[in-house]
């Protein structure tokens, strides 16, 4: 019956958005120009959003890429799934990012969307051929480091850049994830983070885009976890496990800094000392 149909379909959508309705999307809609309901570049925009979700799912890299239509109305499109998705969540959370981006930035050409499992962009621009960074986006936890954040930042940093090394020229997904130990008495014992860029770029690209946003890293200091995320690499560090499969990258305690003890002054140091007394006698 219709109702049943209805039932069936809402049945649906709820399990291709349940991977990604964890946590709210991040947007960056472009400034490329619009276009217009049931247009031609809606329906190439349509053929990519039933195709991409399936291919990169079934790809062994949970990667695909496409391109639709012909110039004005050309649609090219950038579909990744984080490095420890299953086919079962890469597929939903990109068909979620397909229905999302389209109602979030509605009828922009341009379009990223970033989940934690997944990240999609589309384009009237042809920009398959490029490994530029584009359309990316920052998000800092809001709780701070308070004992000790210099050490802290220090090993996040050693972390972060073994998890984006691996990354680049230990996996062929082009994906690493990592955890580095802290003092067993510290306000954190334990960082987690993962890094990772699309397939399609060679090892030197993958860690020249890391390197590329890596660079921002001073502004999530003291913070106790940060995304920097891009079309073409992004990562991240939390407190707290981020992580669904194996660890690939482990950093142990950072040795403790030496005490600093009681120096025994010298003849001359005591000289001076004494220089700056001012002594009275008393008659």
């Amino acid at each position: 019956s219709h109702r049943h149909i209805v039932l069936v379909t809402l049945a649906l959508v709820v399990v291709l958005l349940a991977p990604c309705a964890a946590a709210y999307p991040l947007l960056a809609c472009g400034s490329t120009g619009e276009f217009t309901a049931n247009s031609t570049y809606q329906a190439n925009l349509g053929i990519l959003a039933a195709a991409l979700p399936k291919n990169a799912s079934s790809s062994p890299d949970l990667f695909a890429t496409g391109a639709v239509g012909a110039v004005p109305d050309q649609v090219s499109a950038l579909a990744l799934c984080r490095g420890d998705a299953n086919a079962t969540a890469c597929s939903g959370c990109l068909a979620a990012a397909f229905h999302d981006a389209q109602n979030m930035c509605a009828y922009a050409k341009d379009a990223a969307i970033y989940y934690d499992p997944c990240v999609l962009y589309y384009s009237n621009t042809p920009f398959l051929s490029s490994v530029d960074n584009v359309r990316s986006r920052t998000q800092m936890n809001g709780q701070n480091v308070t004992s000790d954040p210099g050490r802290f930042n220090r090993q996040v940093a050693a972390l972060v850049d073994a998890t984006a090394d691996y990354a680049a020229y230990n996996s062929t997904r082009r994906y690493a994830s990592g955890e580095a130990d802290l003092d067993v008495d510290s306000e954190f014992p334990r960082v987690y983070s993962w890094a990772q860029c699309t397939p399609d770029l060679t090892p030197a690209q993958c860690r020249g885009c890391l390197a590329g946003i890596i660079k921002g890293m001073p502004r999530s200091a003291d913070r106790v976890g940060a995304k920097f995320l891009g079309v073409r690499c992004s990562y991240r560090y939390e407190i707290y496990t981020i992580l669904r499969g194996p660890v690939m990258v482990r950093l142990a305690a950072p040795a403790p800094e030496p005490a600093v003890g009681p120096t025994v002054p010298t003849p001359a140091t005591l000289a001076r000392r004494a220089a700056n007394y001012i002594y009275i006698q008393y008659l």
